[in-house]
């Protein structure tokens, strides 16, 4: 069996490390699996886990463009012989779908996000992630959407929820010379819970509901860890950085930038944070603070209404509301609040439900549906 997935780059994001996730998965089975996009840093990752990567310019949106990506994956298809095509993203999956069209090869989508639906053009553009012979959605949250917004049979729908990667995502695995490292570094004081707060900056993530929630309880000891990158975003962080000034809050919240490798701040917090104001799709940052053992809290709509236990494994606050956040946190940082417990059901929970290797058998599960039916 031969597998092609389609997505527009392979730099950072869930999208990305699903498709590196479920090709290397792909290649477990015995099958051969194939990626095309049109680059980044984990095109590494696939050709050591013998993905044959293919660079196409598939993030490029202009019609005249997809349609020349769609020839150029017609002949991908008919040279390679592949038997099954799986988008991750629109304008790839565009080209995708009249490859697979031209060729009669089966076709498959995942609907990875909810896309805004602004006008009916951009309705008509979102609804190829529904034009699959069978639609996977990351979570009983976009699966509703799909019903909601683009009216497919619900027999076509899978959910595959997205995982984490135990052998990555593991607090064993953090030393305590890296913890100390990473405190002495950034000027984290020892014995001061440090509350962490992960996500690119962009506003609907929350840093701005985060800090205002902070200068709600600086009676309290704690120190804020603020991590993701500005990109081309300079002017938020600057807003960012003056609304902890004009907080007097500024000397407790460090903001460190992007990260390669997250794992050991999650290690160093004692309770993580996931304050996005508008609904994500699945949340990845919640399924892998809970990975590491540390209770989350999570605003109450979107995936963390299916991946947070409210008052078992962490703490949902209500959408937007600054001040039911500083409650939340005010609960976590409460002396009677046993956060090792908390972060010990959170780890048990996940692994239970949310691992990659459940994705990817979810994944391959619709694989084997189209293929017994083509």
């Amino acid at each position: 069996m031969k597998i092609l997935q389609v997505t527009a780059a392979l730099e950072q994001g869930g999208v990305e490390r699903g498709t590196v996730e479920m090709a290397a998965f792909i290649v477990l089975q015995g099958a051969e699996s194939f990626v095309a996009s049109q680059g980044g840093r984990l095109v590494v990752e696939l050709d050591k886990g013998g993905t044959k990567h293919l660079t196409l310019p598939l993030a490029r949106r202009n019609p005249f463009a997809i349609l020349s990506s769609a020839y150029q994956l017609r002949k991908l298809i008919l040279d390679e012989k592949i038997n099954l095509v799986h988008a991750r993203s629109r304008a790839p999956a565009w080209a995708a779908y009249i490859a697979c069209r031209l060729t009669g090869i089966p076709f498959v989508t995942t609907f990875h996000g909810t896309h805004r639906i602004q006008n009916r053009m951009k309705k008509f553009y979102n609804s190829i992630m529904t034009r699959g012979q069978r639609v996977i959605a990351i979570s009983q949250f976009i699966k509703n959407h799909i019903l909601d917004n683009y009216g497919i049979d619900e027999t076509l729908i899978d959910i595959a929820p997205r995982g984490f990667d135990p052998d990555r995502i593991d607090p064993q695995k953090v030393t305590a010379v890296k913890l100390q490292q990473l405190k002495e570094h950034w000027g984290l004081v020892d014995d001061l819970p440090v509350i962490a707060l992960p996500g690119r900056l962009t506003r609907w993530k929350g840093q701005t509901l985060f800090l205002q929630a902070l200068a709600q309880i600086q009676e309290l000891k704690w120190q804020a860890v603020i991590i993701g990158g500005a990109g081309h975003k300079r002017a938020f962080l600057d807003e960012l950085r003056n609304l902890a000034t004009s907080s007097g809050i500024e000397s407790r919240v460090f903001f460190v930038g992007d990260q390669a490798d997250i794992v050991p701040f999650y290690a160093l917090a004692d309770v993580v944070v996931s304050a996005s104001t508008e609904p994500e799709a699945f949340g990845r940052v919640a399924v892998e603070a809970q990975a590491m053992g540390k209770p989350i809290i999570a605003s109450a709509h979107g995936g963390a209404l299916e991946t947070v236990r409210d008052g078992e494994t962490g703490w949902l606050f209500k959408n937007n509301d600054a001040e039911d956040l500083a409650a939340k946190l005010r609960l976590a940082l409460a002396p009677d609040t046993d956060l090792t417990k908390i972060g010990m059901a959170a780890r048990t929970f996940v692994e239970n439900e949310y691992t990659v290797e459940k994705m990817c058998a979810a994944e391959w599960a619709s694989y084997q549906r189209i293929l017994a039916d083509a």
